[in-house]
């Protein structure tokens, strides 16, 4: 096929029973297609499915709606195909290891339709190299397309002023008196964005972080952005000091979100441990430019969807996942405000120089003539 000068791109988005786009969508292509740095080089449409209107390229995002079934992904297939259209597929999960830690996912008949969407699509779009080298054997056109945020939807601040975290002061106080969230001797905000609990992932550093609250008693707080106060939350984190944060239940959705997000969050520390398992080993940095979106110093586990972004001790610490490297690197930033405020400004600048559509948005120009070209 011919490359175009303004190719015709329908996105058919993954959605739930509100029948909105869930935040892989928007984050990964309405919000790009829709920038100003695209639109007048790709014509691109969204919705919840395709019917024959013209198109060059047709791309599925993910596990498409809540009923899937294969035979109507095979009849999507085919109404691409009947309208002269390319077929191309977008995963950026990596769904056949996900069975080995979790029971309950992917449920019965769900790895067969992956597979047919893999097998049948013309190329396919994924989040990291990992993941990409996971279902190579599935297709063999594969396109790697990091996560970038959409500077629009980002409330900048800077990093705090300096008087404001010790360095104009000889002898430093400790976090506990400079926090960002609290002021005037309140605790500092630890921030946590994940799953409710149970999550596996923040049990792995609690140990860290009760032996580093005891330490610090009545000085440090944890604040929980999408979990939810429920008996199960209550009962992991019944004997720390814990508060859960939510946006409006109007701004949940992801752009409403992502405003609400770096507009009200003040966190002087932020976590993202990740357990090193096949699943998680394809995950990308999107916690990491998330958290650098705020300014927050950030600790991350030492794992590959981090560690090939965040350069240690430079735009975040990297700890291994074991309760001393977690205490440790708490105990770092918590003692240390002029680290604090290198982590934070220095992840804050890469993310505004390498990691937002500004920068990025003609990566997603070229994925779209690349999968047209022959």
């Amino acid at each position: 096929m011919t490359t175009l000068a303004r190719p015709r791109l329908h996105v058919v988005y993954e959605y739930g029973i509100d029948s909105r786009p869930h935040t892989p969508s928007c984050l990964r292509f309405i919000r790009p297609f829709t920038h100003p740095g695209v639109i007048d080089q790709v014509e691109a449409t969204f919705g919840w499915d395709y019917h024959g209107q013209p198109a060059d390229l047709v791309l599925l995002e993910r596990l498409w709606r809540p009923d899937v079934t294969l035979p109507a992904v095979q009849q999507l297939v085919e109404r691409i195909q009947r309208a002269g259209a390319r077929f191309v597929y977008s995963l950026d999960d990596n769904f056949f290891d996900l069975a080995l830690e979790n029971k309950d996912w992917p449920p019965p008949g769900l790895l067969p339709i992956v597979e047919y969407c893999l097998r049948q699509a013309h190329g396919v779009i994924v989040t990291t190299p990992a993941l990409k080298a996971r279902i190579r054997s599935y297709n063999p056109n594969l396109l790697i397309l990091p996560n970038a945020l959409d500077e629009r939807l980002l409330v900048r601040r800077p990093p705090p002023p300096l008087s404001l975290v010790g360095r104009a002061d000889p002898h430093p106080q400790p976090l506990s008196l400079v926090g960002r969230g609290g002021g005037g001797g309140a605790p500092p905000p630890l921030g946590y964005m994940g799953p409710p609990p149970p999550d596996e992932d923040l049990q792995l550093v609690l140990p860290a972080i009760r032996s580093v609250s005891r330490r610090h008693a009545g000085r440090l707080e944890l604040q929980l952005i999408g979990a939810v106060r429920s008996e199960a939350a209550q009962k992991q984190l019944s004997d720390l000091p814990v508060r859960f944060i939510a946006p409006d239940p109007r701004e949940t959705e992801y752009p409403l979100f992502m405003l609400w997000f770096t507009a009200n969050t003040r966190w002087d520390i932020a976590i993202s441990p990740l357990r090193d398992t096949p699943f998680n080993c394809c995950k990308s940095d999107i916690k990491f430019l998330d958290y650098a979106a705020i300014a927050a110093a950030g600790i991350f586990s030492r794992c590959p969807a981090y560690s090939a972004t965040v350069q240690h001790q430079h735009t975040g610490w990297l700890a291994e996942n074991t309760p001393d490297a977690w205490e440790d690197a708490l105990e770092r930033l918590i003692a240390d405000p002029d680290l604090r405020l290198h982590l934070a400004s220095q992840a804050n600048q890469y993310l505004y120089a390498q990691r937002t559509l500004a920068q990025r948005a003609q990566d997603w120009v070229a994925a779209v003539h690349h999968l047209l070209s022959d």
